[in-house]
């Protein structure tokens, strides 16, 4: 499957960046959150100057506005980034999202640690969280999915706050890897997420996508060892393109 136009863009923005980056060999695999040695690794984090977070910002918004507009997700009051990455992520979609299509939402974000100073209704555990009420619905932006649990994480916290309705939940880059660690696989990340949750999971970009829009131009023995980590701890549908 050949990546659509907008998906190749950002497939070379993303490598170009240095936001996506990929191990030729073992030498210089990533070991994930989940304790796995993956040589492709994403981070929307390398993403600092102006440019890139302004090009950043308008992918997420575009793929907020179509998802709205094909009704792919449901209207909602909020977009909530989990920290660390996912609240800058928040503000800066949120700006885009009223400047190029003038939509206009409000973010949260959540703290590592809890709050016990100064308003602590307002932000001892969600920052935001005075403006919630029962049924608000939420949207929430991260920058990857690999395994989900920061996901079941963060909507944790969002529910020990308020009864809130998740409507979503966007990454930049779905890895298309299956949930558990290093030993074990388990289902498929964003499968687990749409059961868990309740609700879709939207990306920017997929794996096979960046993969189908970058090997052309990546050493033979880069897109060896893509294959081969894919061809392991893919999902079923990435497995069928890494083989």
């Amino acid at each position: 499957m050949e990546p659509t136009e907008n998906a190749a863009k950002f497939a070379k923005f993303l490598l170009e960046r240095k936001a996506l980056k990929v191990a030729a060999n073992e030498d210089g695999f990533f070991t994930l959150k989940s304790g796995r040695k993956s040589p492709v690794y994403a981070n929307m984090g390398s993403l600092i100057d102006g440019q890139s977070l302004h090009a950043l910002a308008e992918s997420y918004a575009d793929k907020i506005a179509q998802a709205l507009s094909c009704g792919a997700v449901e209207n909602f009051d909020f977009i909530f980034g989990p920290a660390y990455k996912g609240i800058p992520l928040a503000a800066i979609t949120c700006e885009a999202l009223w400047r190029k299509h003038q939509i206009n939402k409000k973010f949260l974000y959540d703290r590592k640690e809890v709050k016990a100073h100064g308003d602590v209704k307002a932000d001892a555990l969600i920052v935001g969280a005075d403006r919630l009420s029962p049924g608000a619905k939420i949207l929430m932006i991260d920058d990857v999915i690999s395994t989900g649990a920061a996901k079941f994480e963060a909507y944790g916290k969002l529910r020990a706050v308020a009864d809130v309705k998740l409507v979503g939940v966007l990454v930049a880059v779905d890895r298309q890897e299956s949930s558990g660690d290093a030993q074990t696989a388990g289902p498929g990340a964003s499968d687990e997420v749409r059961e868990k949750l309740g609700c879709p999971l939207l990306a920017i970009v997929t794996m096979r996508e960046l993969y189908s829009a970058l090997a052309p131009g990546l050493p033979a023995s880069t897109v060896r060892a893509w294959r081969e980590y894919f061809a392991k701890w893919g999902t079923a549908q990435a497995q069928e393109w890494a083989k």
